[in-house]
């Protein structure tokens, strides 16, 4: 089992493109690399998933951690290219509230433009069209 995570930034956004299983295994490369890009102040993340065979719940709980992370720093995090059979957990679970998922990155990325200029604009105000995410 191998998960391969590749960063690149567009404009302020950031893009984590995975390839692989993300497991029980793997999950701790994709956590290290969010938590590097949020430690690092890069709070608008667009998850690029389509070249992911498979998810489960432990991928899925770093997934929740660093959409946390990004909303507290006033960004996001996005999904992009999920394969059908992941967005339908993704639905199940109530995780696209959060996390909402886009088939390419030209919308996640204007979702994560709207929400940034919406955040910036609004900062610490109640009702700013941002997710929230419960702990």
């Amino acid at each position: 089992m191998r998960l391969d995570a590749e960063t690149w930034d567009d404009k302020g956004r950031t893009v984590v493109e995975l390839s692989g299983e993300l497991d029980l295994f793997t999950a701790p490369v994709l956590r290290d690399v969010l938590l590097g890009l949020t430690g690092d102040g890069r709070y608008c993340l667009a998850v690029e998933m389509s070249g992911l065979r498979f998810l489960d719940s432990s991928g899925l709980g770093v997934l929740v951690g660093a959409t946390k992370r990004a909303v507290a720093g006033g960004g996001g995090l996005c999904l992009v290219g999920a394969p059908q059979r992941m967005l339908k957990t993704l639905s199940i679970t109530g995780l696209l509230r959060v996390m909402p998922a886009f088939t390419s990155l030209e919308d996640a990325f204007g979702w994560l433009d709207r929400l940034h200029a919406s955040r910036g604009a609004t900062h610490g105000a109640a009702g700013n069209g941002a997710p929230s995410v419960g702990n």
